[in-house]
C-alpha cells in the first residue's frame, strides 16, 4: 500500500514576526497564548505587554487563571544571552512573579544550566522554564508554530507536583496534600475534565483552585474538617459588581447547571461565593471516588455555564 506523506520543513520566524515586538503581540492573544499553556500545563492571562518595571519592560506580564501567581514571559530571538537571562530575573523580581517563562529561538547550554539551577536551588514557589519556539510547514500549507520545552521545574511534565517537604506538614496538611492529588490523579483521568482543566499543583491547604478563563473569578473546590464537608464555588476575590450582575442572571445560571446555589455576596468582605455543598470526608482517601466525581462534575458544569453570563 503506498502512502503518501509530506516533509516537515522549518521556516524562519522572522518570516512570521519580523519583530521581537511582534511575537510578542501575537503571543499575547488568548488563542496563542493557550497553545504555550497546553505546552507548559499551566493557566495564563494576559495582563499586559510590555509592563513597566523601573526603567525597564517585559515583554508580557501574566496571572495564573484561578490562583494568585504572576507569571513574566521573556522572549529572544537569536542565541541567548547573559542580558535577556538578566531581564528575566529583574523583571520576575519587580513584578513579584512567581513564574518566569524564557521563549527562545536557539539556547546555550550554560543558560540551560542556569534555569535548571534556578529551579533546583530557589524556593518551592519559584518555577522557571526555558521554551523554544519554532514555525514548520509542510507542503504548501499554512504555518504552524511549535513550543518545546528546553528546562522546566524538577519532573513538572511527569507530577506537576509541589516539591513540598512532607515532612514539615501537620498531620491534616499532608491528608490535604494527599487528597488534591489524588483528586488530580483522578480528574485527569476524566476526558471532559482533562479537556477543560490542566493538572495543576496541589497543595497542602483546604481549597483547590481552577480556571474559569477569566482574572476576576475562578473555581475553587473546597474540603473542610470540620464539619466535613466538601464544596464547590465560583469565588470572586473582589468585585461586588461581577456578583451582582451574576445574582440578576442567578434563575438562568441555575436552571442551566441543574442544580440549586447559595449566594454569598459576603458584605463584610471584598470577597464573594457562589457555593454548592456535599457531604464529604476529605481524609477518607478509601471511598474517595464518588467525592471526586462531585467534583468533576460541578467544575466542568461551573465552566460551561458561567463564562457564557459574562460576555
Amino acid at each position: 500500500m503506498e502512502i503518501n506523506l509530506g516533509t516537515l520543513k522549518k521556516v524562519d520566524i522572522r518570516k512570521i514576526w519580523p519583530l521581537e515586538p511582534e511575537f510578542s503581540a501575537w503571543l499575547a492573544l488568548p488563542e496563542n497564548l493557550k497553545l504555550l499553556n497546553d505546552e507548559l500545563h499551566l493557566s495564563m492571562l494576559c495582563e499586559e505587554t510590555e509592563a513597566g518595571v523601573g526603567d525597564f519592560s517585559a515583554d508580557i506580564l501574566a496571572q495564573e487563571d484561578g490562583g494568585t501567581r504572576k507569571i513574566i514571559i521573556e522572549n529572544q530571538y537569536g542565541k541567548t544571552d547573559h542580558d535577556h537571562l538578566g531581564k528575566l530575573i529583574t523583571y520576575a523580581a519587580g513584578q513579584n512573579a512567581s513564574v518566569l517563562i524564557w521563549i527562545v529561538e536557539n539556547a546555550r547550554d550554560e543558560h540551560r544550566a542556569a534555569i535548571q539551577w534556578l529551579n533546583e536551588n530557589t524556593s518551592d514557589n519559584i518555577d522557571a522554564f526555558l521554551v523554544k519556539i519554532e514555525v514548520f510547514k509542510i507542503g504548501d500549507s499554512v504555518p504552524a508554530p511549535k513550543f518545546t520545552i528546553l528546562e522546566s521545574p524538577n519532573d513538572w511534565l511527569k507530577t506537576t507536583r509541589t516539591t513540598i517537604d512532607y515532612g514539615i506538614l501537620t498531620d491534616t496538611k499532608k491528608k490535604q496534600l494527599d487528597w488534591w492529588n489524588k483528586f488530580m490523579d483522578y480528574a485527569m483521568q476524566r476526558e471532559k475534565f482533562s479537556r477543560l482543566f490542566n493538572r495543576r499543583k496541589a497543595r497542602p491547604q483546604h481549597w483547590f483552585n481552577l480556571p474559569l478563563g477569566s482574572a476576576f473569578y475562578h473555581i475553587s473546590l473546597t474540603a473542610k474538617k470540620e464539619p466535613k464537608t466538601l464544596g464547590a464555588e465560583v469565588y470572586i476575590p473582589d468585585n461586588k459588581d461581577l456578583f451582582q450582575h451574576f445574582y440578576a442572571q442567578r434563575e438562568a445560571i441555575e436552571n442551566e447547571l441543574g442544580f440549586k446555589l447559595d449566594w454569598q455576596e459576603l458584605p463584610e468582605s471584598k470577597a464573594s461565593r457562589i457555593a454548592i455543598k456535599h457531604d464529604g470526608d476529605f481524609t477518607d482517601l478509601d471511598n474517595a471516588t464518588n467525592n471526586f466525581l462531585w467534583y468533576c462534575e460541578k467544575a466542568e458544569a461551573f465552566r460551561k455555564v458561567f463564562p457564557k453570563y459574562i460576555r
